[in-house]
């Protein structure tokens, strides 16, 4: 953008550059002759061509040749043939760029006008010889180049100093990297021209600009190959987002940004609830719609506010938002949320909320961190405390507002999970059943009236409730008949084998009901102790009827299995003695309506 006080700068140049030239030509411009106006034409003409085919680099952007043609036109013509190569060309470029303001061409030209006069000044007082060969004038040539140089870069200080209260980047390593590169091809290319034009007049320079021009197809050709081969390597295949690999990798970047210069940015994690029950319902090919529709959801949303989408792991997504609070961040993620939730996709009624929905956590950068990875996990935390606190939701990352209890929660899991594992080295059967269970156990929690801690309690409680069977010897638990009334006695005790299992760890003692007490019967005819009605605690009745209900529909070596009818028929017929009744048809709905397909028969109540 040209400032009025780059305009005044551009009148200086404007200035400087005639008060230059009138010195060195004593106040008058000699004028070309025909052989002259000839070469003028065409180097101006090739200079225009050459500005329509730029060439691209990956990461330094893009430059033309037509400084070589001028460069070539001063050291081999003179100063006089340049001036007008350059009065003609930005005649053309002024009536052929009508987008681009006069200012900015006027800048140009000149820049360059200054530029050659320095450089053509240079290169007489170097001794060097115009139109002479170019074996007899390298000394001169380059060091009237570095003049080219260290002119160009005054200018462009000057200007942005005029467009801004100061001016950064000049000094950037990179930036001077890229600055020499384009000088020395812009070097190397006008040696060319001047050989070829020396040799071959203006076919000569007809050869360099097809050259150029082919140059400039062929580099284009492979910056869109590398970049498509960059693109496959950073883009998630299914969704084309970003993937995990390239998130991390521009997290770190910009963490090392912000640290060293200053400034905020926030990452959001979201996850998409229910996204399993959703697969299982519909099948694998309509979850990987979901998840094309979500990713094209986040994209269209984010496109033009400068953040960067990924899909960070099967249905997890990241979002790292640059030079925004968390706060910010977060309303942002709740406008996302609600949109999601209002926009319609097919199978979607079937889940929970009856609609696409996701957890989210959001964290912010903070000065003290360390590295990326805390804020990753401070993300994460949040994300899990926003699963916990019931799904489709927004949550900050707040140390004093998270419950430790529910961040615990996963850790816990893990630890249980760790002990399962002895299970299924001895007793595949249990350990699998034990995973079902707990599977059922965290979809009837969501539809029971519990607190966070009872959920928590119920779930972990599930997944670990038949532990004792470890004590239990392999001839007993893998016996293919009916157990003898001695091996059923010894097989019961698992329930005590498992409360001091549990005991033992000391982490878990809240789920110790469950384990020890989930074969007691609502009518008091269960084990160990033959508790009744409510002195059954309610969070073992409820694993009682779940228990009970994938023990029935799995395969047993002694006795038949029960189709899903048919186990609800059954519940419904214990349900007042072996089952607590106000749970049977709650979960009778919950397995109706999440596993439809597994409902063979219409059931009816009894």
């Amino acid at each position: 953008m040209i400032t009025v006080r780059s305009k005044v700068y551009v009148v200086f140049l404007g200035i400087f550059s005639f008060v230059l030239g009138s010195v060195a030509f004593g106040f008058s411009l000699p004028y070309p002759k025909l052989e002259e106006w000839l070469w003028i034409y065409f180097l101006a003409i090739s200079s225009f061509v050459l500005t329509r085919f730029e060439i691209q680099f990956e990461n330094k952007g893009s430059f033309s040749m037509d400084s070589a043609i001028f460069l070539a036109a001063a050291l081999h013509f003179g100063f006089l043939v340049s001036f007008w190569v350059l009065l003609l060309f930005y005649s053309l470029q002024i009536v052929y760029n009508r987008a681009v303001p006069i200012w900015a061409h006027l800048l140009n030209f000149f820049m360059y006008l200054i530029m050659i006069l320095a450089t053509s000044f240079s290169f007489s007082f170097l001794n060097g010889k115009v139109g002479g060969e170019i074996v007899y004038n390298l000394s001169p040539y380059f060091l009237s180049l570095i003049v080219y140089f260290l002119i160009n870069v005054i200018i462009l200080i000057g200007f942005y100093r005029s467009a801004q209260s100061r001016f950064t980047g000049v000094f950037n390593l990179g930036l001077l990297k890229e600055v020499f590169f384009a000088y020395f091809v812009t070097l190397l290319l006008s040696l060319v021209l001047i050989i070829l034009i020396d040799n071959e007049g203006f076919f000569g320079l007809f050869l360099f600009t097809v050259l150029v021009v082919l140059l400039s197809i062929t580099f284009g050709k492979v910056l869109e190959w590398y970049q498509e081969m960059a693109n496959q390597a950073n883009k998630d295949y299914l969704t084309g987002l970003y993937n995990h690999g390239y998130f991390k990798d521009y997290l770190k970047e910009l963490f090392r940004e912000t640290k060293k210069t200053g400034g905020q940015f926030s990452i959001a994690f979201l996850d998409l609830d229910d996204f399993k029950k959703y697969n299982d319902y519909h099948g694998h090919v309509q979850g990987d719609r979901l998840l094309k529709f979500v990713g094209e959801f986040l994209r269209n949303e984010t496109k033009d506010l400068g953040y960067i989408v990924a899909r960070y792991g099967g249905e997890e997504f990241a979002i790292a938002l640059p030079r925004i609070t968390k706060y910010e961040a977060a309303a942002f993620m709740d406008q996302l949320r609600k949109k999601l939730n209002d926009t319609p996709f097919e199978g979607v009624d079937r889940l929970p909320y009856r609609c696409i929905s996701f957890s989210c956590g959001v964290a912010e950068y903070e000065s003290d961190m360390y590295e990326e990875s805390e804020l990753l996990h401070k993300a994460d935390q949040a994300l899990y405390y926003s699963k916990a606190q019931g799904k489709n939701n927004v949550q900050l990352y707040d140390a004093k507002r998270i419950s430790r209890d529910a961040l615990k929660f996963k850790e816990d899991l893990d630890a249980i999970e760790e002990q399962l594992k002895l299970l299924l080295y001895k007793d595949v059967y249990t350990y699998r059943h034990s995973k079902r269970v707990f599977k059922y156990a965290m979809e009837f929690s969501d539809r029971l009236t519990l607190t966070e801690e009872e959920k928590r309690t119920l779930v972990l409680g599930a997944l670990v409730h038949d532990i004792g069977k470890i004590e239990v010897s392999r001839d007993i638990i893998n016996k293919t008949s009916k157990l003898d009334p001695d091996e059923w006695e010894i097989m019961k005790k698992h329930v005590i084998w498992g409360k001091e299992i549990v005991l033992s760890d000391g982490r878990f003692e809240e789920v110790i009901p469950l384990v020890e007490l989930h074969h007691e019967r609502y009518d008091g005819r269960g084990y160990p102790y033959g508790l009744k009605g409510e002195e059954i605690p309610k969070l073992a009745r409820i694993l009682c009827i779940i228990d009970s209900f994938d023990a029935m529909t799995t395969d047993r070596p002694y006795q038949r299995t029960k189709t899903f009818s048919e186990a609800i028929v059954e519940l419904r017929r214990c349900s007042g003695t072996q089952f607590d009744p106000q749970y049977v048809e709650p979960f009778i709905q919950m397995i109706e309506e999440y596993y439809p397909e597994k409902i063979t028969n219409k059931t009816v109540s009894t």
